[in-house]
């Protein structure tokens, strides 16, 4: 990196006395000094820097960045253009994830060298490098808490403690959903005309409180101390259990009654939301009584539908299922999730009753100390309970001691078993609820599980290859292949075709058509007067507008050879698809839209 005749503070010095206007003033790398351009242009940042703090912010940061370079492309020049892009700052903060996970540099660090290369990389565009437009802004790392409790998926020994403490807490309260059932037990108190039988000594038991609550209490329980002493009842009742000693809580707890229900009995059914569905914390929040849809009425999968909330505060308006955002289920989460919901539904139905409108729909409802129903997001009572359920369970992180739950670790937790299992990107993308893959990827690689995915593509190429390889070699075995005369229609990879042997003649002109071989210029297909095109084939064509879209969004494909035929087959979809202009139903096209999410294509170009 340095010239073998100059010390580095020279070099830095020598760089700065450059003037530079636009990127083609950047010295070029040469085979002794390979990251010299790049190091010109942190220089041009340190000419902008006056405090000797920061300047030693940029050169520290310059050494990071370099490392990482390194790391990522061995000793070959590195030319801007090459090297910069719009996942540069993303991957910057993955190294630095990994520096700290290493104990290398502390979190506030890892801020500022950040900070600053996000500045370098403005300049960078200043400068007008060439193919070096925008880029990614990936969060800051948290200053408080451990890199490693905020991103980093839990190992299998830590899923197995948490989860067999958060299945214990759900049998526990699971039980208070339960009917009461009479007992039978104690002696009779009062009589029918309320009339005292029993003395209040020492000889009460609580099977004379259990034939008070059966008998004159309606089987309904005190929930606070100042309903001890409301009625004459509730007095008597009270005398026996203070003269047993023991707490009326503990006691309708023993009978399978609970008294209040607050974020500790919430807290095991939240966390297994966010183990069994991977959704973002923000999401789980929102989540209403009516927000879990058994068969969703496009696909008959379940899906829990849920509301984000815009920056004024207000919600998105519920017009109706198609409205929401969707997360999608399998059939044994959508059985685990409908059972959390009907257990959170009935531990809360009594606080329903008595909370107000604004707050009867909520999922997450629950009463604090001081008797007031609330609900999530309220991170103090969370944070509360997470404490309370991390004591009782003695789940900490055994290195040092700290606390091991952190409801943001769930969802990479969730990503990396799905990975390991070998779930395909797109079925990822689905049930992380994003919109398009793009946003999936992106996920995969700013939280390090792009190699991990890299692996899982690379076997499912290998797999693809010998099908195809085993299929060519049946096909050769065959007795009666294909050929000219085969006019029945055989279905392509976008519609039907009526004659795959007999193309067009703008098909046949072509210098790739080969007389007598079935036609394989698929990207023409839409345009062919040969195509069918059936109901069956709509999601298919969303499916291919989609990822067209999401093509011209993240490249510059419109600017090559290739753009002409994207643009004409957009234009073409754009009359299939269109309502205004579809010889299709609105209904039928708004299914397929729907159907597409499932459907994964390659787009032809």
């Amino acid at each position: 990196m340095k010239s073998a005749h100059l010390t580095s503070k020279e070099q830095w010095a020598q760089l700065q006395s450059l003037s530079v206007s636009t990127f083609t003033d950047l010295v070029a790398p040469i085979p002794s000094e390979p990251h010299k351009q790049l190091m010109h242009l942190f220089a041009c940042q340190l000419k902008t820097t006056i405090s000797q703090s920061h300047r030693a912010d940029v050169k520290s940061t310059f050494k990071y960045v370099s490392k990482f370079i390194k790391k990522k492309l061995g000793d070959q020049l590195i030319y801007l253009p090459s090297v910069l892009n719009e996942f540069s700052l993303d991957e910057f903060h993955s190294y630095l994830k990994h520096c700290i996970l290493e104990d290398q540099i502390h979190n506030r660090y890892a801020n500022i060298l950040q900070s600053t290369y996000k500045n370098v990389l403005n300049k960078a565009i200043d400068l007008k490098t060439p193919n070096f437009f925008r880029f990614y802004l990936p969060s800051s790392f948290c200053y408080y808490t451990r890199v490693t409790e905020r991103y980093k998926p839990y190992s299998d020994k830590e899923k197995k403690c948490i989860t067999i403490a958060i299945n214990h807490d759900i049998k526990k309260y699971s039980k208070f959903t339960e009917p009461y059932k009479i007992t039978g037990l104690g002696r009779p108190f009062f009589d029918s005309e309320n009339r005292r039988l029993l003395k209040n000594d020492n000889s009460l038991t609580l099977d004379d409180a259990r034939w008070l609550f059966e008998n004159r209490m309606n089987c309904k329980p005190v929930r606070n101390s100042t309903e001890l002493q409301n009625s004459r009842i509730n007095r008597a009742f009270y005398q026996i259990i203070k003269n047993n000693k023991i707490f009326y809580k503990d006691l309708f707890e023993s009978w399978g009654i609970l008294t209040r229900v607050t974020m500790e009995q919430l807290l095991p059914f939240f966390l297994k939301l966010l183990q069994v569905t991977g959704m973002n914390v923000e999401s789980i929040y929102a989540l209403e009584i009516d927000d879990l849809v058994d068969r969703h009425p496009a696909t008959g999968k379940p899906c829990l539908r849920y509301w984000k909330e815009r920056s004024d505060g207000q919600k998105l308006y519920h017009l109706d299922i198609f409205k929401a955002d969707l997360q999608w289920l399998t059939t044994s989460q959508g059985n685990e999730v409908k059972a959390i919901f009907e257990t959170v539904i009935k531990l809360t139905s009594y606080l329903r009753e008595r909370t107000s409108t604004s707050q009867k729909n909520k999922l997450w409802i629950f009463e604090s100390a001081g008797g007031e129903i609330k609900h999530l997001p309220n991170r103090y009572m969370l944070a509360r309970a997470i404490a309370e359920f991390s004591k009782r369970h003695n789940i900490f992180d055994k290195s040092d001691g700290s606390k091991l739950i952190e409801t943001t670790r769930f969802r990479p937790t969730f990503v990396s078993d799905l990975l390991v299992e070998g779930v395909s990107i797109r079925e990822i993308q689905l049930l992380m609820g994003h919109k398009n893959m793009y946003t999936t990827m992106r996920y995969l690689d700013i939280h390090d599980f792009g190699q991990i995915a890299r692996g899982k593509i690379k076997e499912k190429l290998i797999e693809i290859h010998i099908n195809a390889h085993s299929a060519i070699s049946k096909e050769k075995a065959l007795s009666y292949p294909l050929t000219p005369s085969s006019s029945q229609p055989l279905s392509t990879p976008l519609a039907t075709c009526r004659n795959i042997f007999d193309p067009p003649d703008t098909v046949k002109a072509l210098p790739s058509y080969i007389p007598g071989k079935p036609c394989s210029t698929y990207n023409m297909c839409l345009s062919c007067p040969n195509v069918i095109i059936t109901e069956t084939d709509l999601p298919k064509l969303f499916a291919m507008k989609r990822d067209y879209l999401i093509k011209i969004q993240n490249s510059r494909i419109l600017d090559t050879p290739f753009g002409s035929v994207i643009k004409s087959n957009l234009a073409l979809l754009n009359t299939i698809l269109n309502p205004e202009l579809s010889n299709f139903s609105e209904h039928e096209l708004d299914n397929a839209e729907h159907l597409s999410l499932y459907v994964e294509t390659t787009e032809f170009i």
